[in-house]
């Protein structure tokens, strides 16, 4: 996909976008949506400067893992088990776009698996530590689970402490990041031996 047609789409998705706030004029969505649009413009300029020349998979994959991560959080919030889902899921997708570009280098399979698992697993522990420091100084509740409460939408209960959710988050994150990197080696062990 050339570059020209790759920032068409993202025009193209800013744009309707862009129309959903001024139709739907919510704070809370406006962040998300410019969060959403921030995401996938950062991720277009990385691909372009680094010239790596993602795929359009991967920009759905990103749109996938920004939209679910983003514009959808309100969903922290009312399903108990989403922020678990994505923290299994999200990593298998950022798995896929990290192995894409170490493939490029000249290195052995299992190199490339290992710097891929460490790169995720890495972006996880990061993701964590600025979730507790948001939390620390804005008190977003990004840390721990929290449901709304049937008599009112402000009112939240804790369901998780802040400190098993942490765990727990890079437990199914770890998973995830393993779950990838185990099915793409047996995936390499049964090519090879058709090889053969």
């Amino acid at each position: 996909m050339k570059y020209k047609d790759k920032r068409r789409l993202i025009v193209g998705i800013s744009l309707f976008l862009l129309l959903g706030i001024y139709l739907f004029k919510n704070l809370s969505a406006n962040v998300r949506v410019f969060g959403f649009i921030a995401g996938i413009v950062i991720f277009y300029l990385i691909d372009h400067m680094f010239e790596i020349k993602f795929e359009l998979r991967h920009y759905i994959y990103m749109v996938i893992i920004l939209a679910f991560g983003i514009l959808f959080s309100p969903l922290y919030f009312l399903v108990e088990s989403y922020d678990k889902l994505l923290h299994f899921l999200m990593p298998i997708f950022g798995s896929i776009l990290i192995l894409y570009i170490v493939n490029k280098q000249k290195l052995s399979i299992q190199w490339k698996l290992l710097i891929t698992f460490m790169f995720i697993i890495s972006f996880l522990t990061i993701h964590e530590i600025g979730e507790y420091l948001i939390d620390l100084f804005f008190n977003l509740k990004l840390q721990g689970v929290y449901i709304r409460d049937i008599s009112g939408i402000d009112k939240m209960n804790l369901i998780l402490s802040k400190h098993d959710d942490t765990m727990i988050d890079l437990i199914f994150g770890l998973a995830g990041s393993l779950m990838f990197t185990l099915g793409k080696s047996f995936e390499y062990f049964c090519n090879s031996l058709k090889r053969k």
